[in-house]
């Protein structure tokens, strides 16, 4: 496997990190998931493998989960069970401590279609997911529902955090669900293809990213009507889209990128006003992005080229690496501030900021190789 590269910052603004374990899977990893309470992380591959390893990097349980890749890993909210999608087209349902088989919805896999796209309603009683242009939810109850009439590919998933309002996004814009009703409402249109979604944590923002480089925002504030804002320029589609966890009453902020280009921008709630401000530390395009924790203290961002950035509360570079392979994935302990990093070589990383958690600037941890039962 590629050597670790240490630490390149500028003096003085490195924040203590430490690398506590690192491991490599057999193939890419697509998607990782924590438990709620932070005591297992879940790592799906592109050989449709599930993994889910404890704190100290040894390995709880492994089971081959799809046919082909995995595309994406889900925890269940309140609930034991993680949900996986796959390239074989199937949707399933695994017990998060051992690793067995608790079901699968049906996605007519028989048409061809990857199931690719997952997000469980915030009670956790509804899994959501994707199979071409075809939603498809699953209850509690095992029953199935499927809904066929998105124009093309349906691209993005995201619930509400509040209520029972899915959005989803397809080709010229993105649709709004009440669960129950079956009667969609189209809340954004637009030229391009939805690729990316994400609600804000208040439930006021939805956020869609283009295939065409737009950023587009759906904004309500109580007693109003809906705002649109509406951003351009970026040299590539807007992949990911990260709200900063934290409440505030005037304001939102949002990381984006696209291409090479990492943006945050800040929303005036009141006056429907934004403002950009670029972090420029990657020159390759950025892969993955998200806030840290409930009060957002951080900001990871990873690229093709394998460079990790770490942002502070004010947007300031603090610390990067070069990991030597594009990064996939980067998903933060729900709790602490640890780091979990995927690379399409197959490395999986737990980086641990601050505090008791690190010692100053950069060291080697223990690596291994997984080995199957």
């Amino acid at each position: 496997m590629p050597g670790l590269k240490k630490v390149v910052g500028e003096p003085g603004t490195i924040n203590p990190v430490r690398l506590d374990w690192a491991t490599v899977l057999p193939e890419s990893i697509a998607d990782l998931a924590w438990s709620e309470d932070g005591g297992t992380l879940y790592a799906g591959s592109a050989d449709g493998v599930l993994t889910a390893y404890q704190g100290d990097g040894d390995w709880r349980f492994r089971c081959h989960a799809h046919a082909k890749g995995i595309t994406a890993v889900r925890v269940q909210p309140r609930g034991g069970l993680v949900a996986t999608a796959g390239e074989d087209g199937r949707m399933c349902l695994w017990d998060g401590t051992t690793g067995e088989r608790r079901g699968e919805a049906d996605t007519g896999s028989s048409e061809g279609h990857w199931a690719d796209h997952l997000d469980w309603s915030p009670d956790g009683g509804v899994l959501a997911g994707t199979a071409g242009r075809t939603l498809h939810l699953r209850y509690e109850d095992a029953r199935d529902e499927a809904w066929d009439g998105h124009p093309g590919s349906i691209e993005a998933l995201a619930w509400a955090p509040t209520g029972r309002r899915l959005a989803s996004g397809a080709n010229k814009g993105v649709y709004l669900w009440n669960i129950g009703s079956w009667k969609p409402v189209k809340v954004l249109e637009f030229p391009g293809a939805t690729v990316s979604l994400a609600w804000s944590r208040d439930g006021r923002a939805l956020a869609a990213g283009t295939q065409d480089g737009f950023l587009h925002i759906r904004l309500q504030v109580p007693g109003t009507t809906p705002r649109r804002l509406t951003m351009s320029g970026y040299p590539g589609k807007v992949s990911a889209l990260a709200w900063h966890p934290a409440r505030a009453a005037k304001h939102l902020r949002i990381a984006t990128c696209g291409g090479s280009d990492l943006v945050v921008w800040t929303l005036d709630t009141r006056r429907g006003g934004k403002q950009a401000r670029p972090l420029r530390r990657h020159d390759r395009t950025v892969t993955a992005l998200g806030w840290s924790g409930q009060a957002g203290e951080w900001l990871a961002s990873g690229d093709r080229r394998g460079r990790l950035c770490l942002w502070d509360a004010t947007e300031i570079p603090v610390f990067e690496t070069n990991l030597g392979a594009e990064i996939t994935q980067v998903q933060w302990h729900p709790e602490q501030p640890r780091l979990a990093v995927g690379c399409v070589d197959g490395t999986l990383r737990l980086f641990s900021l601050g505090g008791d958690h690190a010692s100053p600037g950069y060291s080697h941890a223990t690596e291994r190789r997984n080995q199957r039962p």
